[in-house]
C-alpha cells in the first residue's frame, strides 16, 4: 500500500527568515569566532560581483557559501554545536515559524501523510527543529564529524537544487517507504527547489520568489499565501 508524503523546505518556507542569520547572532552573543565571521563576510562578498556578471553561477555561489559556513564549527565538540543549535532552535527558528504553513504541516500530519522537512541545514539542527515541529523524518546537510568533533567540513552532496530531490529519493529507499509520489505535497519558496517541487503531483510555491512565482504561474500551481 502506498502513501502520500509532504515535503517542507525550511527557509523562506516554514521560516521567514534563514538560519544561518542565527547562528551569526549566536557566535556574536556568546563572544564566540567573531573575526572568523568578519572574513568570512569579506570573502564572499567579493565574490558577488561575479555572480552579478554571470562569471559565477548563483547556484554555484550559494553552494560554496554553505560548505564553507560550516567552517564555523570547525574543532567544536557535538556537544558545544549541539548546544548551539539549541540555541538557535529556541530563540531565532520559534521566532520566525510561519503560522499559516505550521498549520498546513499540521494538517498533513493529522491526515496521515509522510511529513518531512527537506532542507539544505545541517541534519543535526533539522533534528532539533524536528523535534520541536514533531516531525522525525529530516533529510538535509550532513556534516563530518570525527572522534567527537566538527572537522568543518560538509559531507557531499549538499542538499541543495537537485540533490534535494536525489537526497529524497535516496531516503524513500532506504526507509522501505512506498510513496505515491503523484499525490504528494512539497512546499518551497526558492527556484532552486524546483527539482523538489517537479518530483510530486502537489507542488506549492510557498512564499516564492520572483523567478518560482512566475514559474508557477505558468505551471499553474498553487501559490501560497
Amino acid at each position: 500500500m502506498t502513501t502520500t508524503m509532504a515535503l517542507f523546505d525550511l527557509d523562506g518556507t516554514l521560516c521567514s527568515g534563514h538560519l544561518w542569520e542565527g547562528f551569526i547572532k549566536y557566535y556574536f552573543k556568546h563572544k564566540k569566532k567573531r573575526a572568523w565571521i568578519l572574513a568570512f563576510w569579506a570573502i564572499h562578498l567579493a565574490l558577488w560581483p561575479l555572480v552579478k556578471c554571470k562569471l559565477l553561477s548563483r547556484e554555484k555561489y550559494t553552494v560554496k557559501w554553505m560548505e564553507d559556513l560550516c567552517g564555523i564549527f570547525r574543532g567544536e565538540s557535538s556537544e558545544e554545536v549541539l548546544g548551539g543549535f539549541r540555541w538557535v532552535t529556541d530563540n531565532y527558528m520559534v521566532k520566525s515559524l510561519r503560522s499559516d504553513v505550521v498549520d498546513i504541516l499540521e494538517w498533513h500530519k493529522q491526515s496521515g501523510h509522510i511529513v518531512a522537512i527537506v532542507s539544505a541545514t545541517s541534519t543535526a539542527l533539522l533534528e532539533t527543529v524536528g523535534q520541536r515541529l514533531g516531525v522525525p523524518n529530516i533529510i538535509g546537510t550532513k556534516l563530518e564529524v570525527v572522534d567527537g568533533t566538527y572537522t568543518g567540513r560538509v559531507v557531499k552532496p549538499v542538499c541543495f537544487g537537485e540533490n534535494k530531490a536525489k537526497l529524497l529519493e535516496q531516503f524513500i529507499r532506504q526507509n522501505g517507504l512506498k510513496i505515491d509520489l503523484s499525490s504528494s505535497f512539497a512546499y518551497a519558496d526558492s527556484i532552486f527547489d524546483v527539482p523538489l517541487l517537479k518530483l510530486v503531483g502537489n507542488p506549492v510555491a510557498t512564499y516564492p520568489d520572483k523567478s518560482l512565482r512566475q514559474l508557477a504561474e505558468d505551471n499553474n500551481w498553487r501559490i501560497l499565501p
